[in-house]
């Protein structure tokens, strides 16, 4: 089986790239996956946290990138490394802070970038701008883009009725993972264990976002066979955002009403509805969709985080009708 490569980056310090990278090696490793963590950053706190935190199985790594050389010694470096714990993983997952010496190149060598990003209206326009300097990438025709993961994280509950998604513009198509939240809990667990064990709201978050990942995943494996490809790209088509294919604004609260017939529409894209309102407000939009009969209820106790919503469009023949 071919190894999975995972790229979990940002432009921006504190927005929980190395929690993300260090609890999502974990999580996969539990799921019976061989994992290996590569830790690009200078102060290697993903690394750590896992040389710290119990052993639960995963080979961890610290090579710092030589930035300051220029050229192509970064991304030749980070090639070999990635390639080589390739050899002997299921899953290779690398933890990097983007900077403008490394070259967009990189990128082409994973099969799914992470990017975790803050619900501030800040943030979202940093994490825009940089999905925008590398829009090349993810819509390149020449070689096989990797699909890209835009993951809220640290997210306050009060934030989960935010409509930030809704006024914010991204250039590129992306998968939007269910929001990781905030808690004290989750600091107090920093090189001690894993958000995954956390048996609060926090916890629960954290393992909705490991199966979205794994569901994605799932995707891009089918999306690789040539009898699944146009069956994936057609369900993947109700799993991306794409600003140009926007067709009506969103409402004052920044969803459409949940009425049955928007319901209806959650798995149906031939009504367009807006593709930027936020992903926050789309799990309350699921909660009203849960009491539908005709819905499967969602596997977790978290009222405001059920199934992914691009893992419930998969499922659904009408996509592209």
């Amino acid at each position: 089986m071919a190894c999975f490569k995972i790229l979990v980056t940002s432009q921006k310090g504190g927005v929980g790239k190395s929690t993300v990278s260090a609890n999502l090696a974990a999580y996969l490793r539990r799921q019976g996956q061989s994992v290996t963590l590569i830790d690009f950053d200078t102060h290697g706190s993903s690394s750590t946290w896992l040389t710290r935190a119990p052993n639960v199985g995963i080979t961890v790594q610290h090579h710092v990138l030589p930035l300051d050389q220029g050229g192509n010694r970064p991304i030749l470096d980070a090639r070999l490394h990635l390639r080589r714990a390739a050899s002997s993983s299921d899953v290779v997952l690398c933890d990097l802070t983007w900077t403008d010496s490394i070259a967009g190149e990189l990128m082409f060598e994973y099969d799914l970038v992470i990017v975790p990003t803050s619900v501030s209206e800040i943030e979202l326009a940093a994490t825009a701008g940089f999905l925008s300097r590398h829009r090349w990438v993810f819509d390149s025709a020449v070689h096989a883009p990797p699909t890209l993961l835009l993951c809220p994280t640290r997210v306050q509950p009060e934030q989960l009725k935010s409509d930030v998604f809704s006024r914010q513009r991204f250039p590129v198509s992306f998968m939007l993972a269910p929001p990781i939240l905030e808690a004290q809990s989750a600091r107090e667990m920093f090189e001690r264990g894993y958000l995954m064990d956390l048996p609060d709201n926090c916890g629960l978050s954290f393992n909705e976002f490991g199966r979205a990942v794994c569901a994605a995943r799932e995707m891009r494996k089918a999306s690789a066979t040539p009898q699944l490809r146009q069956a994936t790209a057609r369900h993947a088509s109700g799993a991306v955002y794409r600003h140009e294919e926007a067709r009506q604004a969103p409402s004052s609260t920044g969803l459409p009403s949940p009425s049955a017939g928007v319901r209806s529409n959650i798995l149906d894209t031939s009504t367009k509805l807006s593709n930027h309102y936020s992903v926050l407000g789309r799990h309350r939009l699921q909660k009203a969709a849960n009491t539908d009969a005709t819905r499967q209820p969602a596997v977790s106790s978290f009222p405001g985080l059920g199934i992914p919503q691009f893992l419930r469009r998969m499922s659904a023949g009408n996509l592209n009708k």
